[in-house]
């Protein structure tokens, strides 16, 4: 019986292989799933029984693609994703988290002076 022993260099460079095949297929993600995310982050947070037929125009609007071609983009019914339409998801997915920010922010400017208008109040 002939016993087989592996080297540490074989035994290293098979675990690297094993580990990168392992990265890249994880972190790959598919055009359909990356569509549908970028969707969902350009319309945000929205109240609970907001009705997609609302919000949906508003990311085409930002997107400059149809309405017809987002709803199959988050219904998952489209074929093909080109590139350019990936392209404009993600555009408009950062300016609408940019907005957001914008707005965020001044919400917090506003609490803060409406707080320093409140401790400056009438002495007694």
């Amino acid at each position: 019986m002939v016993e087989s022993r592996s080297t540490p260099a074989e035994i290293s460079s098979a675990t690297a292989a094993e580990k990168s095949a392992g990265k890249r297929a994880g972190d790959v993600m598919s055009s359909a799933v990356e569509a549908r995310s970028l969707i969902e982050d350009i319309i945000g947070p929205v109240s609970i029984g907001t009705k997609l037929k609302t919000v949906l125009p508003f990311v085409a609007n930002a997107t400059g693609l149809t309405p017809r071609r987002i709803r199959g983009l988050w219904s998952g019914e489209a074929r093909a994703i080109l590139h350019e339409e990936i392209s404009a998801l993600r555009r408009a997915r950062e300016e609408a988290i940019h907005a957001r920010n914008l707005e965020t922010r001044a919400r917090l400017a506003h609490r803060c002076a409406t707080v320093a208008v409140d401790l400056e109040g009438p002495d007694f």
